[in-house]
């Protein structure tokens, strides 16, 4: 069977079957697999179960936990995720799709490069200040380590992630603008972007008070800024 984001991977569990479908940067996770027909419900009890993981944390995520937190049936769980593994990979591509999308949408009205970083890093800034969101980012991270179907869902999420960075870094395909940076170089910057962050925010989560975030990413600033301004394409 294909496995490549793009490709259907049919869903087997109760309800309807369900596909994985690729959009384009901006519009969502490639691996997303909710049901069209009523998003209200799905985003309700992915509200619910980012509640119950941070609560109870990844042992207490079951669905009959994440059916009462969001005040509904636990059948309605299973018809819109199929299993725990399920409801386990949305909320994967929630967390990953949050911020790929909320970049996207600052940076589309700016000119390609430096300009756009800039946001991007802002926005490093404020996730490093949300204690909630860096706890049940790595708390899926540490499930993804244990099993291997969700450690290559995240590998995954991560190559879309960098490629949707990438792509809203440099000029839009469809404008006459000349690319900042050669596409594959500009993934790579990405790779290296998305490691320092992992790196800084763990950091800051475990750290004090003390913990001299702004310098940090002052540094990754230079670094990239540098990087960014070393054009690759003639």
């Amino acid at each position: 069977m294909d496995t490549s984001p793009g490709a259907p991977q049919p869903r087997r569990g109760r309800g309807r079957p369900r596909e994985v479908v690729r959009r384009n940067p901006g519009e969502g996770t490639p691996l997303d697999r909710r049901p069209a027909d009523s998003p209200r419900t799905t985003a309700a009890i992915l509200d619910a179960a980012h509640r119950v993981l941070l609560r109870a944390g990844t042992a207490g995520l079951t669905l009959v936990a994440v059916a009462r937190e969001a005040h509904v049936d636990v059948t309605t769980v299973s018809y819109h995720f199929g299993t725990r593994h399920g409801l386990i990979e949305a909320l994967m591509d929630r967390l990953y799709q949050d911020q790929a999308v909320d970049f996207a949408d600052k940076a589309r009205e700016l000119p390609p490069g430096q300009e756009r970083w800039q946001v991007y890093l802002e926005g490093v800034g404020r996730m490093c200040q949300d204690g909630d969101a860096t706890r049940a980012y790595f708390a899926i991270a540490a499930l993804g380590l244990r099993d291997d179907a969700l450690r290559a869902r995240l590998a995954k999420l991560n190559a879309w992630t960098v490629r949707a960075f990438a792509d809203t870094i440099n000029a839009d395909a469809a404008s006459d603008e000349r690319p900042l940076l050669d596409p594959e170089r500009l993934r790579t910057i990405g790779e290296f972007v998305y490691a320092a962050v992992d790196g800084i925010e763990l950091h800051h989560a475990l750290a004090d008070d003390t913990y001299p975030l702004r310098d940090v990413l002052a540094i990754l600033d230079d670094i990239v800024t540098r990087l960014l301004t070393e054009r690759s394409v003639p």
